[in-house]
């Protein structure tokens, strides 16, 4: 109810023009009532109550929970208004209080149909947002490899520590400064490691060569054994 309130000042004023084609609602009914733009509050309620038809005051104060006074003094009103007729002991729409009803539905339908467009809209952008994030690499799987390769123990641990950065980072190399550096992270002698790094880049498994950034050696991952791992079964 509550938004029906605000939208009936903002949106009355065009009433006439989104009636006069469907020919639902008598604007000359509308034209001759000068108070319409300042119905609000309980009186919208008290027409969607008697929508369903004629009421006795007795029962709108029963399903509305207010003092009968308070009731029957907006039925009044709402009957200076033109908006509802009295029928013996029953309050009923008049044709101005049914047509304005009609509006106020449409008014209100136009609202949620609109939420809704925008909602759908919020929902498209976060997709198409979602959609153009990079794609986090999948993790790559070295059992299998490394179960039926015949690379040393030192060449398997050089992989290990390369497949493990790609999976955390995403990306394909290290940075180290020389061969010591390496060495010192695989707690290994450093003539071994010089010979495990020479042997897996004659397999085409890494790449390797002096960086520009300060002299820092790039070990990485060639293309093709990722894409290997790739495929390989998990």
């Amino acid at each position: 109810m509550k938004q029906k309130n605000n939208v009936v000042n903002h949106t009355l004023q065009f009433c006439k023009h989104l009636f006069s084609s469907t020919g639902k609602l008598d604007y000359n009914l509308l034209s001759t009532t000068t108070s319409l733009g300042r119905v609000r509050g309980f009186t919208i309620d008290l027409l969607y109550y008697l929508k369903s038809g004629p009421k006795r005051c007795c029962e709108l104060v029963q399903i509305t929970g207010k003092y009968h006074d308070y009731v029957h003094s907006y039925l009044r009103n709402m009957r200076n208004y033109g908006l509802v007729e009295k029928d013996g002991v029953f309050w009923k729409l008049s044709d101005l209080g049914a047509n304005f009803q009609a509006y106020l539905d449409i008014v209100y339908n136009n609202i949620i149909e609109y939420g809704k467009k925008k909602e759908r809209k919020k929902k498209e952008r976060g997709k198409k947002k979602e959609s153009s994030l990079p794609k986090k690499s999948e993790q790559l799987s070295l059992s299998l490899f490394l179960r039926d390769s015949s690379l040393d123990d030192t060449e398997k641990e050089v992989v290990e520590v390369l497949v493990n950065h790609y999976n955390k980072t995403g990306s394909k190399f290290i940075l180290v400064k020389n061969q010591y550096d390496l060495a010192d992270r695989l707690k290994k002698n450093p003539q071994d490691i010089i010979k495990a790094l020479a042997n897996l880049r004659q397999e085409n498994i890494i790449y390797l060569y002096r960086s520009t950034l300060e002299g820092y050696w790039k070990i990485g991952l060639k293309k093709h054994f990722i894409k290997l791992l790739e495929s390989s079964p998990k």
